[in-house]
């Protein structure tokens, strides 16, 4: 059975910087590993991060990018005139500029009522499935299962719409509670038909994929403008297709233990798709 998720959290939790979260909800994020909030950001702080946004998924800082401009749904190779789901990496490390947005300091105090430990960002990325765009799809993953081992795992992802997110356009999907499975679920290349997928390498494509259980139930969490999604770092989830003939954005920036980004960036993970790592030797 497929169910829509919906709550009334609203604008009247907002004050400053502070997002306020009811004791309720941290315990469904605790137990069941997601959350929505929404109206988290007005209209005007939208308006801050949208030129941001359009200037790196147009391609205009690809040049100094590399791997970090790419489709998420498609080999690294992919011309960008073939993408699908334009994805650029770290937009704030290539343009410090944009470091410290008004989407950075909220989702900090929110993270810090998750989480009783010194948190700061991981990474972000900027999102975008193209209009009309049936396969541009995120396949079936968890977080979990691309990154390097750590002592410590926790981790807050947070996806502010940019503009509505709905079944129809690809909005984020996932199984509650499944990050309470005992064990990282197997995760293989994504096969792109033309390769063996025990051929494909991290080098060669992102994207990893896991197999649905029968017993899977998936809930769809559409989100308006200005209001979020959280998940954490081992739920399986992920979206759909844009069957619309408009864009579907995302800003993404996820939240974790400071001396677990400090051991990540001891092995070179710095969630850049340009690193040079051993993957053999650091993933789980």
């Amino acid at each position: 059975m497929e169910k829509v998720y919906n709550n009334e959290s609203g604008a009247h939790r907002r004050e400053g910087l502070s997002y306020r979260l009811l004791p309720e909800e941290i315990q469904q994020y605790n137990e069941l590993g997601y959350l929505i909030l929404n109206n988290v950001l007005t209209e005007s702080e939208m308006l801050s991060i949208d030129p941001w946004f359009e200037r790196f998924i147009s391609g205009k800082e690809r040049h100094r990018m590399g791997k970090d401009f790419c489709d998420m749904s498609q080999p690294y190779d992919t011309p960008m005139e073939d993408f699908q789901l334009v994805n650029a990496m770290l937009p704030s490390t290539y343009c410090p500029e944009f470091a410290n947005n008004i989407f950075q300091r909220i989702t900090q105090n929110i993270a810090d009522q998750l989480y009783d430990a010194k948190s700061s960002i991981d990474y972000e990325q900027f999102l975008a499935k193209k209009p009309a765009k049936k396969k541009a799809e995120f396949a079936m993953h968890q977080d979990l299962g691309y990154w390097p081992k750590t002592k410590n795992t926790w981790t807050a992802t947070f996806s502010l719409a940019l503009n509505d997110a709905d079944v129809d356009n690809g909005c984020l999907y996932l199984i509650p509670g499944s990050n309470k499975e005992a064990e990282l679920r197997e995760h293989k290349p994504k096969d792109y038909g033309n390769q063996n997928p025990n051929e494909i390498n991290r080098d060669d494509s992102h994207t990893l994929v896991i197999e649905r259980k029968p017993e899977d139930q998936l809930v769809y969490l559409p989100v308006t403008r200005g209001s979020i999604s959280i998940h954490d770092e081992r739920i399986v989830h992920g979206s759909g297709g844009n069957n619309t003939n408009e864009w579907r954005k995302t800003y993404i920036i996820a939240y974790r233990d400071v001396e677990t980004i400090r051991e990540e960036r001891a092995m070179g993970f710095t969630h850049s798709h340009n690193d040079k790592v051993d993957w053999k030797e650091i993933i789980h």
